[in-house]
């Protein structure tokens, strides 16, 4: 059942966008500590929101990655670890969800009903980052110097594990 129709692009409004954008805001919000950080959140919200308005895959992925990249702001400008997690995990969240929106509405029809599969894999994506937060706070903690250093590398070693995933 189709909840809303778009003029532009004729695609459904899917619960994937609405939990993509949800996600992204709460990443925006965990990194708000930092002015600099809430700016480039926002810009990346933004685009993010734009990307799933006009079905655009690339402003999907450059708003997922500038909030990310505010999460490392926040890291590098004091932010507690939960809230840098807490960001950069929003933000491959709101990207992964998004995207899989995205592809929904080139791989199905309109008609079909689709919100039972973007739950689920709202809610695999949603433990697996989950999981990993968690991992990487544990990490965090059993490391003994408690500096943002070796929370950048941890979410670089993200980005390296969500491009070896994809």
């Amino acid at each position: 059942m189709s909840l809303a129709r778009r003029p532009a692009a004729g695609a459904t409004l899917r619960v994937s966008y609405v939990l993509a954008l949800l996600a992204g805001l709460a990443a925006v919000a965990a990194v708000a500590v930092s002015p600099l950080a809430l700016a480039a959140g926002g810009v990346g919200w933004l685009a993010l929101f734009a990307g799933v308005v006009r079905q655009s895959r690339g402003a999907v992925v450059f708003g997922g990655g500038v909030c990310f990249a505010a999460a490392l702001v926040a890291a590098t400008g004091g932010a507690g670890v939960g809230a840098v997690l807490a960001g950069a995990f929003g933000a491959v969240l709101a990207a992964d969800l998004g995207l899989f929106g995205l592809g929904l509405d080139r791989d199905v029809d309109g008609s079909v009903a689709t919100t039972r599969v973007e739950l689920l894999h709202a809610v695999a994506s949603g433990s697996v980052a989950l999981a990993t937060a968690g991992g990487g706070y544990v990490l965090y903690r059993s490391v003994p110097t408690g500096d943002s250093t070796g929370v950048v590398a941890l979410l670089l070693g993200g980005v390296v594990l969500v491009t070896l995933l994809r």
